[in-house]
């Protein structure tokens, strides 16, 4: 006499995982024709053209001033770098510390760093407000 078993939940649960895996549902398929696509692809190239067209009529009248901003902006990036570059450093640091600080957080900080040993803050100023005025 053969043995009969009972199918667990485990068996049930993998069965079922197996055949969700294994088949392709006829409600996550969309069949297209032949037509559809080739009138997807004429309207995607359409709509792409009057972009284009768009784009060309509207940049037509700003490509000349926009030359000449673009030129003008690398002129001064190439002059800011030229004046923050630091030979004794080898770096571009020269705009370092010499705009104030905006942030309060950042002013928090400095001030804190600063008042932490006042007195080779103080010894350290002082020697440079000396050479200044040696100079």
């Amino acid at each position: 006499m053969p043995a009969v078993y009972g199918i667990d939940l485990i068996a049930k649960r993998d069965k079922k995982i197996k055949m969700d895996r294994s088949i392709v549902k006829c409600w996550n398929v969309h069949y297209q024709t032949l037509e559809e696509v080739e009138e997807a692809a004429r309207a995607k190239k359409q709509k792409e053209e009057e972009q284009a067209q768009k784009n060309a009529e509207r940049d037509s009248g700003e490509d000349e001033e926009e030359d000449g901003r673009r030129h003008q902006q690398a002129k001064d990036k190439k002059k800011q770098m030229e004046e923050a570059y630091n030979p004794k450093t080898g770096a571009y640091s020269g705009h370092y510390g010499k705009k104030p600080v905006k942030d309060e957080g950042q002013k928090q900080q400095i001030h804190a760093i600063l008042n932490e040993k006042p007195e080779p803050f103080e010894a350290a100023m002082s020697t440079i407000q000396a050479q200044g005025q040696e100079g």
